[in-house]
C-alpha cells in the first residue's frame, strides 16, 4: 500500500516507487538459499567422481559451495542500491556477517575433508614442498579468517574507519584473489562441466560487481558533483554542512536515506563516509549533513570553506517514513541520530502531512540536543510533539530525566491502540536502540512497526 500523499490522497511518484519493489527480503533468501544449496547438489550429484571416495567428494561440495558464499559476501556490501534500499542497511550488513562466517565455517571444514582423504594426511599442508595451488589456497583460507576475525572484534576495539575500511578491502581482495588461483590451479572443482559452467557464471558476477562499486559508481558520481555552500557550528561536537548541486537539478533521496561523502577533487578518492541526509526531501538540490566530530575526518569537515567540491555516493537505505504508511509515527533519537527524523520531519512540514508525530529526543547534556530551535518551529508548522529527555540534567532542566523508559513511552502515549497502530523509527548508539527495543517489547508493540537505524555497523 502506497503513502498517501497529505494534500491530494494519491501517492506521490517517490512513493510508488517504493511500493512498487515487493517482497526484497524473501527473494535475498531465495538468493542465499540457492547459493548455500545449488554448489553442493550439483557436486554430490551432476559431479560426482566415480573414482573418489565420499570424503573427496564432500571436500570438492564444501569448496564449491564456500567459494559461491564468499562471493555473496563480496557482493553485499558493494552498494547495490536494490539491497540497500529495499533491505536496508542493517538487514545487508548484518546478512554480510552471517554470510562471511558461513563460508568461512564452510572452508575450514573443507580444509579438514582435504586432510582426512589424504594419504598423508597432514603433509599436505607443508609448504616448503606444497605445490602453488595450495599456498594460493592457505592464504586465502588465514586472510579469511584474520577477516572475519577482524569484523567481529571491532565493536570492542573501535578502530580508526579508515584503517579498518582499507584491511577490510585488501583482505578481501587477498581471499577472493587466492580462492580463483586455488580453484584453477586445483583443477578439480570445475573438471565436470556443470561446475566449470557454476564457476564462470560465478567469476562473470564478481567481475560486474567490481566494475559497478569502484567504477560505474565513481564515473557516475562525475555527473552530481555538488559544492560546500556552508559550514556552522551546531554544537561544541557537531557541525552542519549545507552543499547545493552543480551543474544538475540534484539527487532525488527519500526522507531518512544516507550517503556516502567524499571531500576532493575526484570521486575516485579511498577516503569516504557515510552520513545521513537531513535536509527535506522536497529540495534535491539541496543536501545537509550534521555531523558529530569522531574521528580525523568528522573533526576536518569543520574546516571546509564554500565552494569545496563535494561527491555523493547515495541515497541508500530504507529507513524512511515513507515506505511504512501509517496513521502517526514516533521518532526516538539519540544524539546526532536525529538526522534522519529531522528529514523526515522537515520533509512532512514542506508536504503538509497533516499526521501526528511524537519525537522523543535524548543525550547526556544539553548540547547533544541538536536542532532545538528548529524542532520547536517544525512543532508550529507539523502536528508534532517533542520530549527531550537528558540522563544529567542542569539544575534549570524542565524537561523529562533519566532515559526512555516503558513508563515514560506510556506518559505520552497512554493509548495501546496509538502505540501499536503507529510507526516507530528509532536511531542512536546502540546501547539505546537495545533498550528501547525492551521497552517496546514489553508495552507490545509489534516488531514490524519497528525500524532502526544503527551507523555503528557500517
Amino acid at each position: 500500500m502506497p503513502h498517501p500523499d497529505p494534500i491530494r490522497g494519491l501517492p506521490t511518484a517517490s512513493h510508488r516507487a517504493v511500493a512498487s519493489r515487493a517482497h526484497p527480503a524473501r527473494r535475498w533468501a531465495v538468493a542465499y538459499l540457492t547459493l548455500a544449496t545449488m554448489p553442493l547438489l550439483l557436486s554430490l550429484t551432476v559431479g560426482r567422481m566415480s573414482n573418489e571416495t565420499w570424503c573427496t567428494e564432500l571436500s570438492l561440495a564444501t569448496g564449491l559451495a564456500a567459494a559461491s558464499l564468499l562471493l555473496a559476501a563480496y557482493a553485499l556490501p558493494s552498494r547495490l542500491r536494490r539491497l540497500s534500499v529495499h533491505l536496508g542497511i542493517e538487514t545487508v550488513l548484518r546478512s554480510h556477517r552471517v554470510v562471511a562466517v558461513t563460508a568461512t565455517a564452510l572452508v575450514l571444514l573443507h580444509v579438514g575433508l582435504v586432510i582426512e582423504s589424504n594419504p598423508k594426511r597432514w603433509a599436505v599442508l607443508d609448504l616448503t614442498t606444497a605445490p602453488p595451488r595450495v599456498w594460493a589456497g592457505t592464504i586465502a583460507t588465514v586472510g579469511l579468517v584474520v577477516l572475519v576475525a577482524l569484523a567481529l572484534s571491532r565493536r570492542r576495539r573501535r578502530p580508526r574507519y579508515e584503517g579498518w575500511r582499507l584491511a577490510h578491502i585488501v583482505l578481501a581482495g587477498v581471499v577472493i584473489g587466492g580462492t580463483i588461483l586455488h580453484v584453477w590451479w586445483l583443477h578439480h572443482l570445475i573438471e565436470k562441466t556443470v561446475m566449470a559452467l557454476w564457476f564462470a557464471a560465478l567469476g562473470v558476477t564478481l567481475l560486474a560487481v567490481t566494475v559497478y562499486r569502484w567504477l560505474w559508481r565513481p564515473v557516475r558520481s562525475l555527473r552530481r558533483e555538488y559544492v560546500v555552500d556552508e559550514v556552522r557550528r551546531e554544537s561544541p561536537a557537531a557541525v552542519t554542512v549545507v552543499l547545493h548541486a552543480r551543474g544538475h537539478s540534484g539527487v532525488p533521496f527519500l526522507p531518512g536515506q544516507f550517503a556516502w561523502l567524499k571531500f576532493g577533487g575526484s570521486p575516485f578518492v579511498f577516503e569516504e563516509h557515510p552520513f545521513t541526509i537531513a535536509s527535506a526531501a522536497t529540495k534535491p538540490w539541496r543536501k545537509e549533513f550534521t555531523i558529530k566530530a569522531l574521528g580525523d575526518f568528522t573533526e576536518l569537515v569543520a574546516g571546509l570553506r564554500p565552494g569545496r567540491r563535494v561527491y555523493l555516493d547515495g541515497p541508500h537505505g530504507r529507513f524512511t517514513h515513507a515506505s511504512h504508511p501509517a496513521n502517526g509515527f514516533v521518532f526516538v533519537a539519540g544524539g546526532v541520530g536525529i538526522t534522519p527524523m529531522l528529514s523526515m520531519l522537515r520533509t512532512m512540514a514542506e508536504e503538509g502531512d497533516p499526521r501526528p508525530a511524537l519525537l522523543f529526543t535524548g543525550g547526556r547534556t544539553v548540547d547533544e540536543l541538536l536542532h532545538r530551535d528548529e524542532l520547536r518551529q517544525l512543532s508550529k508548522r507539523t502536528r508534532l510533539t517533542v520530549v527531550e529527555v537528558l540522563d544529567t540534567p542542569p539544575e534549570d532542566w524542565t524537561g523529562e530525566c533519566g532515559y526512555l523508559t516503558a513508563e515514560l513511552i506510556t506518559r505520552y502515549l497512554p493509548r495501546p491502540r496509538d502505540r501499536r497502530r503507529r510507526q516507530w523509527f528509532v536511531c542512536g548508539p546502540p546501547p539505546m536502540i537495545v533498550a528501547v527495543l525492551r521497552a517496546l517489547d514489553g508495552l507490545g508493540v509489534p516488531r514490524e512497526m519497528v525500524h532502526t537505524e544503527l551507523f555503528d555497523m557500517v
